[in-house]
């Protein structure tokens, strides 16, 4: 991996707490908050600026704005919630561009599991641990603007993310430069 070691485990730090209040609010309430938002960025911006060349720092803000537009088109066709489009463009910011299939690959396996792991709680005793949090609850259908139709159920994306970031960065620890 390309990411230094150095900036991969100063943002670690910071960002594995905040990822897991992430992935509590967002199995709970289906919503990211900005100011979760705005706090992985700012662990960005101060980690970055610390231990990043400068030229790096700023090419990596073409990183979020690749991101951002993808995932832009996606919630446009409904496909995401707009935290998610949020989060994973920042999550970007994190990611050194040589790095990018690897971050694929750890992005698609953790939404996975997530995914996986989301449905297979939500179907067996193990939702009575927490009741009351949104991510077990079905979407009715309105004005035929979801995708497929009758009730259902939505995936919390920050989940994935979150576990997608923490993921990449702890490797970065173990196998960057």
């Amino acid at each position: 991996m390309q990411v230094s070691s150095t900036f991969a485990l100063w943002a670690l730090i910071p960002a594995l707490p905040l990822c897991v209040y992430i992935f509590w609010v967002d199995m709970k309430y289906k919503k990211i908050s900005n100011l979760s938002v705005w706090a992985l960025f700012a662990i960005f911006v101060v980690v970055g600026l610390t231990t990043l060349p400068i030229m790096e720092f700023a090419w990596r803000f073409a990183n979020y704005g690749v991101v951002f537009a993808v995932l832009l088109l996606m919630w446009m066709a409904r496909q995401v919630g707009a935290g998610d489009v949020k989060m994973a463009a920042v999550v970007a910011l994190f990611v050194d561009k040589n790095d990018a299939s690897y971050m694929l690959i750890i992005t698609f396996a953790s939404i996975v599991v997530a995914v996986l792991a989301t449905l297979i709680v939500r179907a067996t005793p193990l939702r009575k641990l927490a009741p009351d949090w949104a991510a077990w609850k079905l979407k009715a259908s309105e004005n035929n603007i979801n995708v497929g139709k009758g009730d259902q159920i939505t995936i919390p994306m920050g989940t994935g993310i979150g576990l997608a970031l923490c993921t990449y960065l702890l490797l970065g620890v173990l196998h960057g430069q």
